[in-house]
């Protein structure tokens, strides 16, 4: 019994001193994107994609139609051609002259009217702003605008040739400014002359 006590020993001894087994390796969990962070920026279908911008398309520039209109002084005229969509009436006369209007079909309510003026046109007033307007032959104009809180009075007082012309409006300034381009557009067809020698001819011709 003895004998058998250092071999059992022996035997213990050389079981602890050998190799250990191998630790299993450790396991990597799978590394998870965000759904977000995986899309690359601007791709289609996510949130960083750009809008297409879309363009205002600008109003199209007004254009003349073959209508005129022509008003009559005791020997001299005034004349101007229509932008395409406007159209005119006799407005009546009164103490002082003819008066004719002119407007937009579209906006009948901002009426441009042309006066004839039988005993000479005079202006004055707290307010009122003039300045030189140059006409399409190069004669100076004047201009008188008044502006009280979104009403525009605006007021071209034509060169006397030898009857006094005025052409003129009192309109809200949007309308104004919505209606811009026509009535610039308007205004460089003026033709203003003498009817010398000429049967006066009834106002407002028209042609379409």
């Amino acid at each position: 019994m003895k004998r058998m006590l250092p071999l059992l020993l022996a035997l213990l001894l050389l079981t602890a001193c050998g190799t250990a087994p191998a630790a299993p390796p450790p396991t990597e969990e799978p590394v998870i994107e965000d759904e977000a962070s995986a899309a690359p920026t601007g791709a289609p279908g996510t949130d960083d994609t750009p809008a297409p911008v879309e363009e205002e398309e600008a109003p199209a520039a007004p254009v003349l139609s073959e209508t005129f209109v022509t008003l009559d002084g005791i020997s001299s005229y005034l004349r101007l051609t229509l932008p395409e969509g406007w159209t005119w009436e006799q407005a009546g006369g009164t103490v002082d002259g003819a008066v004719y209007a002119l407007y937009p079909e579209n906006d009948p309510d901002f009426k441009v009217e042309l006066r004839l003026w039988s005993d000479g046109f005079g202006m004055c007033g707290t307010g009122v702003s003039f300045q030189d307007y140059i006409l399409p032959d190069g004669r100076r104009a004047e201009l008188a605008t008044e502006q009280i809180g979104g009403s525009l009075s605006w007021t071209l007082i034509l060169p006397k040739a030898p009857d006094a012309f005025t052409i003129q409006f009192c309109a809200e300034a949007t309308a104004y400014e919505a209606h811009r381009a026509e009535l610039e557009l308007m205004l460089s067809t003026l033709d203003q002359g003498i009817l010398a020698g000429l049967d006066p001819v009834k106002p407002a011709e028209e042609t379409r």
